[in-house]
């Protein structure tokens, strides 16, 4: 599908659950404190409509690797189309543990109009350069509501945020590729807010951040936002439309990974979610 035609859909859809949901509301009978929310399993898809990345990779502590454009120098994919979950589970109206995973993968290929260095490769002028990054994104966090009645619940959150990068440039001509390969646990902190705006009508907000320096090895920073609204359609099952963005500025100082990455990504999550 032509990225333009992503975008589209993804924006029809979102705007089609927007104005079809209110005017099912008037629909709810049950009241907020009769639905069940102990336990909620939330699979969906995530639509990326725009994303941008630039990285870079030495092949010693001492090197320079040259500061690439994923999308300009390599022609990478800017649109994805991927699967996501996430599950939370509360002990009590105050404390929960929330899970969530997604990948998100692109590729790219080109010739290439300037010379790139990266770990220990040099990629000359005009050669045919295939790409690929590989973005795994693994969350597990414990939330705290400290204010929860019936149609208001605010939230702090603190756990980690596990991700598991990988990039690769191959050669077409020459049959040689470089990868460059962290996995980097980063505590992250945040704040979610729900506000039923009528029992079957909920709006959500969450967003994730942190900043990080370990000793020189890593270092970098991470901000996730979401912002939307879920439709209880029956009892135990909720459809569900948000806007997100995830940004991510690291440098890594390893033997598998010796560089920069900066990846943005925005875009439009469309779920399901189950509640026990």
């Amino acid at each position: 599908m032509k990225p333009d035609r992503t975008a589209l859909l993804a924006s029809l859809t979102i705007a089609i659950c927007l104005t079809l949901v209110p005017a099912g509301a008037s629909l709810a009978e049950t009241r907020y404190e009769n639905l069940p929310d102990r336990t909620m399993l939330q699979l969906g898809g995530l639509f990326v409509i725009d994303s941008s990345t630039s990285l870079s990779a030495s092949a010693s502590r001492s090197g320079l690797g040259t500061t690439i454009d994923f999308e300009q120098d390599l022609d990478g994919d800017t649109t994805i189309t991927t699967p996501s979950f996430e599950f939370y589970y509360r002990f009590n109206n105050r404390h929960r543990v929330e899970l969530a995973a997604f990948q998100l993968e692109r590729d790219g290929s080109r010739e290439i109009t300037r010379s790139i260095t990266f770990r220990d490769r040099e990629f000359t002028t005009s050669t045919r350069v295939d790409s690929s990054i590989e973005n795994d994104v693994y969350k597990v966090v414990y939330g705290y509501s400290f204010y929860h009645v019936d149609r208001v619940e605010l939230a702090f959150s603190a756990g980690l945020n596990i991700l598991d990068y990988e990039a690769t440039l191959a050669s077409s001509a020459g049959g040689f590729a470089e990868t460059a390969a962290t996995t980097a646990p980063m505590p992250v902190f945040g704040f979610r807010m729900d506000y039923a705006a009528t029992p079957r009508l909920l709006v959500r907000f969450r967003t994730d951040t942190f900043y990080f320096d370990y000793e020189d090895e890593i270092r970098g920073s991470l901000l996730e936002l979401q912002v939307g609204v879920e439709y209880r359609a029956l009892r135990h099952f909720a459809l569900g439309a948000s806007l997100s963005r995830l940004a991510i500025d690291v440098d890594i100082k390893d033997d598998d990974f010796n560089g920069s990455v900066t990846d943005l990504y925005r875009g439009a999550r469309l779920y399901g979610a189950f509640y026990f």
